[in-house]
């Protein structure tokens, strides 16, 4: 049966989310590799490269505004269309933390914060993975359309605030400022919030799938 036009233009703004749902997680992947190495040159490659998770998100936001003025879908449509601008949003906020910890990256090795720093690096590093899995596990629900995996990854949100809240912690009692610098226990507060916002993002994303799916509200968190 030929797909009408409505369907085609919609499967064409998921492949945009998919690209986005691809750049994202190659974000966070090269984010977690200078993680464990503090290499300098991937941390500038990822604040280079979250631009183009911009200009990809406005495409699709642009995108989508034309189809719903075009094809004035009806409700279970119009659902899916309004997931797709909510989704290309949370991604892009996603995205954007990779940046922020880029430059926390960058900070620690210039200050040469390294012990404080190592000892965190570990629980850091298993937020991180939990976060990309995340990623990878939502998209696939949505690409199935599969209710379960969609949950699964919200729920997963569930052992990075586990670790956030144990490092975090730990963290608050050993900040040191020396000479006017903010060594490495410091940034990694920070560097352990910005994942743990990220985590909550993905479960924003498996909310707005399934309601678009669905057709009802579900509180993953």
């Amino acid at each position: 049966m030929k797909k009408t036009k409505l369907e085609t233009d919609y499967e064409v703004l998921l492949q945009g989310i998919e690209k986005l749902s691809v750049l994202t997680i190659g974000a966070y992947e090269n984010t977690l590799e200078a993680l464990k190495t503090l290499d300098l040159e991937i941390a500038l490659q990822i604040i280079k490269q979250d631009q183009d998770i911009d200009d990809l998100q406005e495409d699709i936001t642009e995108e989508s505004t034309i189809f719903i003025i075009r094809q004035q879908p009806v409700a279970s449509d119009l659902r899916k269309i309004l997931m797709v601008m909510r989704l290309a949003t949370e991604y892009e906020r996603i995205a954007d933390y990779t940046k922020n910890l880029a430059e926390y990256i960058i900070l620690i090795k210039q200050n040469e914060s390294l012990e404080h720093y190592e000892k965190n690096v570990d629980k850091l590093v298993r937020m991180l993975e939990i976060v990309i899995n995340m990623l990878k596990l939502v998209m696939e629900g949505l690409q199935e359309e599969n209710k379960a995996k969609i949950k699964e990854a919200a729920d997963m949100d569930k052992q990075v605030d586990e670790i956030y809240n144990e490092l975090l912690a730990s963290l608050i009692t050993h900040i040191q400022v020396v000479d006017g610098k903010v060594f490495g226990t410091a940034y990694a507060i920070l560097i352990n919030k910005y994942i743990e916002r990220a985590g909550d993002h993905v479960t924003n994303i498996a909310e707005e799938i399934l309601y678009a799916l669905k057709g009802r509200r579900y509180h993953l968190n």
